[in-house]
């Protein structure tokens, strides 16, 4: 029997989570996020508990954080009668990084975003080793992550290929071997993802995608935003499943 207790609570005393999406500035942090809030919207907007909160500059980068909440009523991983997902994006740019150290703070899983962008190399490698020393050895201990290399519908010849990241994640010590990066890693592309959402309600068979209450079903989803959205949905259940395992490892109070 899963317990309150095993999760923090917010302000209105709701158990929560907290997701923090990690990436040098362009890597598509806040595209992931808007796609997935949009997906919400259009699937469960009872689910999205607050909508899309952006701190960014008039070019549109992040300059403190993106944010929004969702949430996971029970039945679907928890018994706890409600759950909320808070999903929080860092800014990228080098020079944000005392925000970065308040934003990381308190997060119970992480999304690592690359950008494979050829000469994004170095901010890659730079954004995951500021990652490293912020969170220390509870990255990928008691905070789960995931991995996710954005771009993909990039020519390959001007991207680093996926499998480049998988090494650095074996120079770090953030997996043993490639064969274990390769389970962390996921490849996406925002920008497929918000075009086939923008299409979707002109499609010829956008009747046959909704329900009887206009929301799009789950198995309508397009491939591009169903790879978009895995990551959210996956760290959310590794989260939970990683708080239950900490849960039966401690020893019984009296």
């Amino acid at each position: 029997m899963q317990s309150s207790h095993l999760f923090k609570r917010d302000a209105e005393g709701v158990p929560h989570i907290k997701i923090v999406i990690w990436g040098p500035s362009l890597a598509g942090k806040t595209s992931m996020l808007t796609v997935f809030n949009i997906l919400k919207r259009i699937e469960d907007p009872e689910l999205v508990y607050s909508e899309l909160k952006r701190i960014d500059d008039p070019s549109g980068r992040t300059i403190y954080y993106d944010q929004s909440i969702f949430e996971l009523p029970k039945g679907q991983g928890t018994s706890l009668p409600l759950l909320r997902y808070q999903v929080w994006t860092v800014a990228g740019q080098e020079r944000h990084k005392d925000t970065r150290k308040i934003v990381i703070r308190g997060a119970d899983g992480i999304i690592i975003m690359f950008d494979p962008t050829k000469e994004q190399w170095e901010a890659n490698k730079r954004s995951l080793l500021e990652l490293i020393e912020l969170v220390g050895e509870e990255l990928g201990t008691k905070i789960p992550f995931l991995v996710v290399v954005n771009k993909i519908d990039l020519p390959k010849e001007e991207r680093t290929p996926t499998e480049e990241f998988m090494k650095l994640l074996v120079e770090v010590g953030l997996a043993k071997d490639i064969g274990e990066a390769y389970m962390k890693t996921l490849e996406i592309s925002c920008l497929e993802a918000r075009n086939d959402l923008l299409m979707l309600p002109r499609r010829p068979d956008w009747r046959q995608l909704i329900d009887q209450n206009g929301r799009l079903k789950r198995e309508a989803r397009p491939d591009s935003v169903r790879r978009v959205a895995q990551p959210i949905e996956q760290i959310t259940r590794m989260i939970i499943e990683q708080k239950i395992k900490q849960h039966k490892a401690k020893p019984t109070q009296e």
